[in-house]
Parts: C-alpha cells; structure tokens; sequence
C-alpha cells in the first residue's frame, strides 16, 4: 500500500486547483453574461467588477486564470515526475 505524505497532498492540491482554474473563464463568463439583470449588477459593483464590462479586461482576467491554471498543472506534473524517477525522495 502507497504512503501518502504531505507532499503528494499538496501536488494533488495544486493538480485541483489548476484544474479549476482552467475551468474558471467558462463559469465567469457565464455568471457576467448569463442574464441582462445579472449582468447590470456585476457592473455596478466595485473596481474589479464594474471593469468586468469591457473586453480588454475580461481577456486580461481570462488569460491570467488560464494561465495560473496551466502553470499549477505543470508544476503538479513536474513535482509528481521528479519524485517518481527520484531515488532518494522521502
């Protein structure tokens, strides 16, 4: 049976998160774009929201969620690698 340590706790955390991140963009655009009424509330909101209106914002919000996203997910697959063909990791 496999040990499972701390750090393959926190590789997996950073596999979710990365995960969810990636997913992110979808759910928001969603959640801004969904109904007018929504929409007209999101942007009357504070600075990150009422911004939420215009398109260079959005991609900006967009690509550094998918980007995140891409950079958890590598470094969770680097980490699980390294560890796997390490042979003196504890």
């Amino acid at each position: 049976m496999k040990r499972y340590t701390l750090d393959d706790f926190f590789t997996d955390l950073l596999l979710g998160l990365g995960f969810v991140l990636l997913l992110s963009p979808l759910f928001l655009y969603w959640f801004i774009h969904g109904s007018y009424y929504r929409h007209i509330w999101v942007l009357s909101g504070p600075y990150p929201f009422n911004a939420l209106g215009g398109g260079p914002f959005q991609l900006l919000f967009y690509g550094v969620l998918v980007i995140s996203g891409l950079a958890f997910i590598i470094i969770s697959v680097l980490v699980k690698r390294s560890k796997k063909n390490s042979k003196y990791w504890y």
